[in-house]
């Protein structure tokens, strides 16, 4: 879990990693809000963080505990709280706005998805022989804008986006079957049926040519939620994580727009 120093501040930013992903991944947007007087707190989500195996134990709803507990815990140190999720973090944040009854001043999602890019033929994959493996290896599609930032971590002898550092990149690539399933049903029968019930201010952001999470799944999300105060914000962008982007600085500063006109 990573977080800042422990100074009682006034605003308080949850940062919530994606599927397979890791909290490093929020190293310099949470750099970028703690220097200017921000709470920032950017938990590991259960299963995440070390090997295949590891992941393929958690369930979602290990998932939902460890973003609610890490909510928690901010929450006792700060007066407003937001949330920031990336990826499937995003879906966590609608969760946990849900279950505290829409109290964040705000949430922002960075490439949320509902639907992915050749979703109807990862399912095929998953409901034929996927049954019988239990391991799903990612699209190269998936991992080309990846490899070259697992380099560089590497060299800052840092953690990995994925999974710890010692395992080969053949073990980096592969999904559990049994989470994937999770992840997907995640989506499908606890975000899309619910968004109507979430009324905390939202920005949404996605790259207008996401590898992984087709661009229908944003504007689903700003057609269906609840919230009054919502924007939709375009970034041109070919990546899925954003927060890898060169023009990134562009999205921080849309980002602290949001957050101080809402504070």
């Amino acid at each position: 879990m990573v977080e800042d120093s422990n100074k009682k501040k006034k605003i308080g930013i949850l940062m919530l990693h994606g599927f397979t992903a890791h909290p490093s991944q929020f190293d310099e947007l949470s750099n970028f809000f703690s220097s200017k007087g921000f709470k920032v707190l950017a938990p590991l989500m259960a299963g995440h963080g070390k090997t295949p195996s590891d992941l393929r134990k958690a369930s979602c709803e290990d998932w939902k505990k460890s973003v609610k507990d890490a909510y928690l815990d901010l929450k006792k140190d700060v007066d407003k709280m937001f949330i920031i999720g990336n990826s499937f973090g995003g879906n966590m944040a609608f969760w946990l706005a849900r279950e505290f009854n829409n109290e964040q001043s705000g949430i922002i999602t960075l490439g949320a998805p509902i639907w992915l890019k050749h979703q109807n033929f990862i399912l095929f994959r998953l409901n034929t022989y996927g049954f019988f493996r239990k391991y799903y290896r990612k699209p190269k599609r998936v991992y080309k804008d990846v490899w070259s930032f697992v380099k560089s971590l590497f060299a800052a002898k840092d953690q990995n986006l994925t999974y710890a550092p010692i395992l080969c990149m053949k073990e980096r690539e592969i999904i559990p079957t049994r989470s994937f399933r999770h992840f997907l049903y995640f989506i499908k029968y606890d975000t899309k049926p619910n968004l109507k019930k979430v009324t905390t201010p939202v920005l949404i952001a996605h790259a207008l040519a996401d590898t992984v999470t087709i661009p229908k799944s944003a504007e689903f999300i700003y057609n269906n939620i609840g919230s009054e105060i919502k924007t939709l914000f375009w970034f041109d962008s070919n990546y899925h994580v954003l927060l890898r982007d060169e023009k990134r600085m562009k999205l921080f500063e849309k980002i602290q727009s949001f957050i101080n006109e809402l504070s």
